[in-house]
């Protein structure tokens, strides 16, 4: 901000001075001060072309007090203040600049834009219409004052600037626009369509007067009249997709189906109307489908067109994965998440649901192998070292497991039940290395952020059963568990056989009992269990039955064989 010369303003503006004009008491200057004021006025114009503004200000003050009859320097001084947007001192040294130099038409154009600038607009007004009367025709100052005119509220004022306007370059497609813009904002629909008719007599062969006529009698609710000038447009340019988009949408609400869908495909094709344009529409047609199945394959037809149309976009396959995703085939939105990533590496989403569509498929070596990449292009984002560290237990490699899942859980900010799920894949993974300790301060670390995860609860219930450590403490976990999801066989099993562990064996007889009922009855481990339960309440007959159905059902516990055979349990 320019500090220097305000001392001189705030003097001068207290001087006796006519209509703006700066004043001096001094009489005609000496040669000396003639010289040294040619001085100071070349200095600052050097100093300026360096763009040494500060410096330029003071050179030309020293001018005006030099001299202050000369209008060059104020008029310096004020686009020096103008540059640094001190408008209201550029005012004043304009103002006196152009009272100096009436005639001058640089200080004149000036002092509009500085009346604008400080929003004295009827002051601009009518000096952009004296710029005009001396220079009629000019384009700039036509639209100079028709923009002070707008800023001033006076619509019809601007209006009429642009008609003046057009006497002189003619019917032009950037006053029609303005005219246009501003009749619609005076809600004068008629008006703003006698612009875009004249526009079309002009023009008759462009699409554009067209296309803004159609959207006023869609603002009028005339459809019919609307649709009218979108054929229109067709008639000029059959491939104009906005047209097309619009039709669509009028066609569909007058029940013309057949039509509406052909006029969207014709959209979709059209190089001419933005991807994200499309996009909007294709997942509008996600939701509906959820509704009305019927409209499934227009969906993915168009998911078809879209690719072809934008054949080097992402967005299509993303867009085709999501569907095929919906529709639970893994496979087919595995390949277009994939094809997604060939076009474009830098969305996250594309790369995550990758991630969970192939750890659903299983492909655990895949998830680790994508996660690696994902890690190195978004390195801050948790659920990748997650879903890594979760295949890595999958294919037992389990200290790169731990080393990932370790770096990942301190990207966690806010999210208890992720974090909760980082402590459980860490404890699922410290299981597996039999290293009970750091397992155990892992699940209870998960249970501390998110004590109702039902997968944790029965895990650690079961491994510790397994180990007959804590039992009362496993217990009581799985009392919340089944309380929490009942009917789910495999927790149902595990509460039995806590129970079994602690030698109750009518409770553990009656939770595996429910077990089975709840479908356990397919699950070799749950039937082996009830065998081992009815044993030791003495039913060995039962117990003998019930081994032989675990083998059946494919029991590759080491001494299944040894405890049918000899009728007699074996742990």
């Amino acid at each position: 901000m320019i500090l220097l010369g305000f001392s001189f303003v705030a003097e001068a503006q207290k001087r006796p001075r006519t209509k703006g004009k700066v004043s001096t008491q001094k009489s005609q200057p000496s040669d000396r001060e003639k010289l040294n004021y040619e001085m100071a006025f070349f200095n600052g114009l050097r100093q300026k072309a360096l763009g040494n503004l500060e410096s330029a200000a003071e050179e030309f003050l020293k001018c005006i007090k030099l001299d202050g009859s000369k209008a060059a320097p104020m008029y310096e001084l004020a686009m020096i203040y103008c540059e640094f947007s001190q408008y209201s001192d550029a005012l004043f040294f304009i103002q006196s600049a152009s009272e100096i130099e009436q005639e001058n038409i640089w200080y004149q154009q000036l002092l509009a834009d500085v009346y604008v600038r400080n929003q004295k607009y009827k002051a601009a007004i009518i000096t952009y219409k004296k710029l005009l009367k001396e220079h009629p025709g000019n384009e700039e100052w036509h639209f100079q004052l028709a923009s002070a005119y707008l800023l001033d509220k006076q619509l019809r004022k601007a209006i009429e600037v642009y008609n003046d306007m057009e006497q002189y370059i003619g019917v032009d497609e950037i006053l029609i626009m303005q005219k246009h813009r501003i009749y619609l904002e005076l809600k004068d629909k008629k008006g703003a369509k006698t612009e875009l008719e004249k526009w079309i007599v002009s023009e008759p062969k462009n699409p554009k007067p067209y296309s803004l006529l159609a959207e006023i009698y869609l603002l009028e609710g005339n459809q019919k009249k609307a649709i009218e000038a979108l054929e229109r447009i067709l008639e000029i340019a059959p491939n104009n997709g906005k047209a097309h988009l619009t039709l669509s949408d009028l066609y569909r609400n007058n029940g013309e189906t057949k039509k509406a869908f052909n006029s969207l495909k014709i959209a979709f094709s059209s190089s001419g109307l933005s991807i994200d344009s499309k996009m909007r529409i294709l997942i509008t047609y996600y939701d509906i489908t959820q509704i009305d199945s019927t409209l499934k394959k227009d969906a993915f037809d168009l998911v078809e067109i879209l690719k072809e149309s934008h054949p080097n976009d992402a967005k299509p396959h993303t867009i085709a994965g999501d569907y095929h995703f919906r529709e639970g085939d893994l496979k087919a939105a595995k390949e277009a998440f994939e094809t997604a990533l060939q076009f474009d590496q830098s969305r996250f989403p594309i790369w995550q649901q990758l991630l969970i569509i192939c750890f659903d498929l299983k492909e655990y070596e895949l998830v680790a192998s994508y996660a690696q990449k994902a890690m190195e292009l978004f390195p801050s984002q948790p659920i990748t070292y997650l879903l890594s560290g979760m295949s890595y237990i999958q294919i037992k490699l389990y200290d790169n497991a731990i080393t990932v899942l370790n770096t990942g859980k301190i990207m966690v900010f806010g999210n208890n039940e992720l974090l909760a799920q980082f402590y459980s894949s860490l404890g699922d993974a410290y299981h597996a290395q039999k290293n009970h300790m750091m397992s155990d301060d892992s699940y209870d670390k998960s249970l501390e952020l998110s004590p109702l995860n039902t997968y944790v609860l029965n895990n650690y219930s079961y491994y510790l059963s397994l180990r007959k450590k804590n039992l009362d403490k496993a217990l009581e976990m799985m009392e919340v568990c089944v309380a929490l999801n009942p009917g789910i066989a495999s927790y149902e099993d595990t509460y039995a056989w806590v129970f079994y562990q602690k030698g109750q064996y009518d409770n553990a007889q009656e939770w595996l009992e429910r077990a089975l009922t709840s479908g356990g009855n397919q699950s070799a481990v749950i039937v082996e269990h009830y065998g081992d339960v009815l044993y030791q309440l003495g039913k060995v007959a039962r117990a003998v039955e019930q081994w032989k159905k675990a083998k059946e059902l494919g029991s590759e516990t080491p001494f299944i064989e040894q405890k049918i055979n000899e009728r007699k349990l074996y742990e």
